[in-house]
C-alpha cells in the first residue's frame, strides 16, 4: 500500500514537471508585457552595468547560450520541450561562465555584439576592398565574420574596468532600443507611426543610450 501511494505521488509530480516544461516550451519572449520588462532590464544593465557585472554578464551569457544553441541542435530531431530544456542548460552554462569567469563573460557578451551589429558592415567592406566573387561570398561572410567578432572578443579581454563599462552599456543600450522597436507594433496604444521613423534615428538612438550608459557608469573615473 505504502508502495503504491509512493508510486503514485512520484507519477504525479512527474505529471505535473512535465507539463511545467510543456508549457514553459511554449512560452514565447515576445509581446508588449515581455519586451517592457526585457526594455527596462537591459536599460537598467546599460546604466548600472559595472555596479553589477557579474550579474550582467551572467544575463548576457543566459540570453547567448539559449538563443545560439538552437542553430546548433536544429538539425537534430526534437520536441519542442527538449529544445527548450537543451537552450535552458546552454543558457545556464553560459551564465555560469560568464559570472565566474571575468574574461569569458566580456568575450561571450563583445563576440555576440559584434556578430550581431558590426560583422555584417566590416566583411562587406572587407569584401569589396579585396573584391571576393559573388558566388563564393556567403562563406566568406560567415568565416570572416566569426573571425573578426573572435578577434575584437579576445583583444577585449586585454582589459576590464573599462571594457566592462563600455560592453554593459554598448549591449545594454543598443538592446533597450532594439525592444523598444519590437515592442511597437504590439504594444496596446497605437504608436505604428513610430515604424515610419527611419532606420539611422534608431541607430542613433542606440549609441545616443549608450554613450549616456558610459557617461553614468563613470567610466572615465575609478570608483
Amino acid at each position: 500500500m505504502l508502495l503504491s501511494t509512493a508510486g503514485s505521488a512520484t507519477d504525479t509530480t512527474v505529471s505535473i514537471m512535465g507539463n511545467l516544461v510543456a508549457q514553459l516550451a511554449n512560452l514565447k519572449f515576445e509581446g508588449a508585457l515581455m519586451y517592457v520588462l526585457l526594455m527596462l532590464a537591459a536599460g537598467f544593465i546599460c546604466l548600472e552595468g559595472y555596479g553589477i557585472y557579474r550579474a550582467a554578464l551572467a544575463v548576457i551569457g543566459f540570453a547567448v547560450g539559449y538563443s545560439h544553441i538552437h542553430n546548433f541542435v536544429k538539425g537534430f530531431e526534437m520536441t519542442e520541450q527538449t529544445m527548450f530544456m537543451v537552450q535552458v542548460i546552454a543558457g545556464l552554462i553560459c551564465a555560469a561562465l560568464a559570472y565566474t569567469v571575468l574574461k569569458i563573460g566580456i568575450f561571450i557578451a563583445v563576440y555576440h555584439f559584434v556578430q550581431a551589429n558590426l560583422s555584417a558592415i566590416l566583411v562587406a567592406m572587407l569584401a569589396e576592398r579585396i573584391g571576393i566573387p559573388e558566388i563564393v561570398y556567403p562563406v566568406f561572410s560567415a568565416v570572416a565574420g566569426a573571425a573578426i567578432a573572435f578577434f575584437i572578443a579576445k583583444l577585449s579581454t586585454k582589459a576590464e574596468r573599462i571594457v566592462v563599462v563600455c560592453v554593459t552599456a554598448v549591449v545594454g543600450g543598443f538592446a533597450a532600443v532594439g525592444f523598444f522597436v519590437k515592442l511597437i507594433p504590439v504594444f496596446p496604444v497605437d504608436i505604428t507611426f513610430l515604424e515610419k521613423v527611419p532606420q539611422i534615428v534608431w541607430t542613433g538612438a542606440k549609441v545616443f543610450m549608450s554613450a549616456a550608459g558610459f557617461m553614468v557608469q563613470g567610466a572615465t573615473k575609478e570608483k
